[in-house]
């Protein structure tokens, strides 16, 4: 219950500043991508762009919030909040891994159809867009501001994302199937039948991903908050 209610405390919050309505104009602009796209390309397009819907946007997302709570000083109030570590982490990922996983869905369906392996989809994207919000709430609590968590950020996030990309286009490196990003795009190819994918790794790779992010998103988030006068007592 406790967990639940922080859940719906953070969907709640990102209505309210339009974190929603972001996704979803995004979303409509990446449909029309895909549907002036050449049917030959489309897949191709098609595995960049839902990738990039989770990482990059639930990555970048979770900065701003991270950033909003802290200038409106909510972050002092973990010496009072009942929620541990893990849960306060997982209850960011979640809820931006809900809104991931629907517009990549949406995105699959208007703009692919045919095809396409819902279930897989909906399930690589929800780990990997927690993935990657913990990603970037990881980089987001050593920012001071939303431009100094943007010069902080983009690097690492474009090497992660880098080897999928070329990836999408038969540039392949083995030792880079390890990333987050890698395994993330191989089941999104599969998923979308724009691949084959002979192995669980991918799978096995994005969940151990997961949970180093957690296990480094709880250790790193307190310290956060302490240093904001967050103490816990």
């Amino acid at each position: 219950m406790r967990y639940l209610t922080a859940l719906v405390n953070d969907i709640r919050y990102q209505m309210k500043y339009g974190f929603h309505f972001l996704y979803a104009f995004i979303s409509v602009i990446y449909v029309v991508i895909l549907l002036i796209c050449p049917s030959e390309y489309r897949k191709i397009v098609a595995s960049v762009i839902i990738l990039t819907d989770p990482a990059m946007l639930g990555a970048f997302f979770i900065g701003g919030i991270w950033l909003l709570e802290k200038g409106e000083g909510l972050h002092s109030f973990w010496v009072i909040s009942p929620l541990k570590p893990a849960e306060y982490v997982l209850s960011k990922a979640v809820s931006l891994a809900i809104i991931s996983t629907l517009a990549a869905n949406a995105i699959a369906f208007a703009g692919l159809r045919e095809n396409v392996n819902y279930l897989l989809l909906s399930f690589g994207i929800f780990i990997g867009a927690m993935t990657f919000t913990l990603i970037g709430l990881l980089l987001a609590s050593y920012a001071c501001s939303v431009n100094h968590y943007m010069l902080i950020a983009t690097l690492p996030l474009t090497v992660l994302l880098t080897p999928p990309i070329i990836a999408a286009f038969s540039i392949s490196v083995p030792l880079l199937d390890l990333t987050p990003g890698m395994a993330l795009w191989r089941i999104i190819s599969h998923s979308i039948g724009l691949s084959d994918m002979a192995s669980i790794w991918p799978f096995i790779f994005l969940l151990t991903w997961f949970s180093v992010g957690v296990v480094l998103a709880s250790k790193r988030i307190p310290i956060a908050m302490q240093m904001e006068g967050g103490e816990k007592v």
